[in-house]
């Protein structure tokens, strides 16, 4: 009896040990937090606790392998949790990413989740300016950020141990997923860069006239591409009659074309917002020639067209910000 207490007694031992070495305690403080909750979700599973008196929260919990959990209050990102690890974070909601900060343990993987984090927002501000890019451009753009987040997370020093493997496939596997979207499209858009002809479009406006690109010859033609549905065209709206306004006795065409997929809902925007200027509906909406060549799918869109027919942007800058910059380059031309 005494032999099989003692086997008992290590086995509870040992089970104890095994899950307090499970075991991760997680704590942080928010800086202008946005409600009294945070959440992190591990697995398929999403805890929550309150936020104290000074801002701060407490995570214990176990779990199994070492990997990114997703954390979420005024925004989301990740953290990276191992078995018995202890980590803090401070964050600020008013700069989220940005603010971001660790002590405890595995500080280098999570320093490294939060550069690859705004290495991937560095690309993707720079998907409007992609299609600009000469190949050279785009090759250097892509080092510049998926090739540095690759380099940072292969120079984790416990990447290649088995409790990392899940992570590293994970995190590998999403990197060539971006990897070929981005490709992908930069060379989808191969007719669309600078200095091609510009591809001919027949757009119709509110009595049923038929414009197409013919109709502009001879003149720069500044193209805003919008749709009722997409909040920040609207905001540009203003913007962009604006600048047509300030620029209306020189040789520039400025053009809004919707992309509506109804021609109904295209002419009652048009009378709610007593829209000016030379206002234009794509027929069929997202369906027509002209979206599918222009590869319409983010909007708004800025095309800048040369006299000469040439491209100088299909994806300029937005009204609010240095579109005018791009007209003025393509009147120099």
């Amino acid at each position: 009896m005494k032999f099989y207490s003692l086997i008992i007694a290590i086995t509870i031992f040992l089970t104890s040990c095994s899950q307090k070495n499970k075991q991760v305690t997680f704590t942080g403080q928010i800086i202008n937090p946005t409600s009294d909750l945070v959440w992190l979700t591990v697995n398929d599973s999403t805890l929550s606790t309150k936020l104290d008196e000074n801002n701060e929260f407490m995570f214990k919990i176990d779990i199994t392998e070492a990997n990114r959990y997703r954390f979420d209050h005024g925004g989301h990102t990740f953290v990276f949790l191992k078995p018995s690890s202890i980590l803090h974070l401070t964050l600020d909601t008013k700069d989220f990413d940005r603010s971001i900060n660790y002590k405890g343990t595995a500080v280098e993987e999570n320093e490294y989740l939060k550069k690859r984090l705004l290495l991937k927002e560095a690309l993707e501000n720079n998907r409007f300016e992609i299609p600009n890019m000469s190949e050279s451009e785009f090759e250097s753009t892509i080092n510049g950020t998926l090739g540095i987040w690759k380099k940072t997370l292969l120079e984790l020093k416990d990447i290649d141990s088995k409790m990392y493997t899940n992570f590293k496939n994970d995190e590998l596997e999403e990197l060539n997923k971006i990897n070929t979207i981005v490709t992908d499209y930069y060379k989808s858009m191969i007719h669309l860069r600078p200095g091609n002809d510009a591809i001919d479009f027949k757009v119709i406006d509110k009595n049923g006239k038929e414009y197409s690109l013919q109709d502009f010859k001879n003149k720069v033609v500044c193209i805003d591409v919008w749709a009722s549905w997409c909040t920040a065209c609207l905001k540009e709206m203003p913007y962009f009659e604006k600048l047509a306004d300030k620029h209306k006795n020189q040789n520039i065409a400025f053009i809004a074309i919707s992309v509506d997929d109804k021609e109904g809902t295209w002419e009652k925007l048009l009378k709610e917002r007593d829209a000016h200027g030379l206002q234009l509906w794509a027929k069929g909406g997202r369906q027509s020639d002209f979206f599918k060549n222009y590869q319409l799918n983010d909007l708004p869109v800025y095309i800048v067209i040369d006299k000469n027919g040439k491209i100088v942007k299909s994806r300029a800058s937005r009204p609010s910000e240095n579109l005018e910059e791009v007209i003025l380059e393509a009147m120099n031309k």
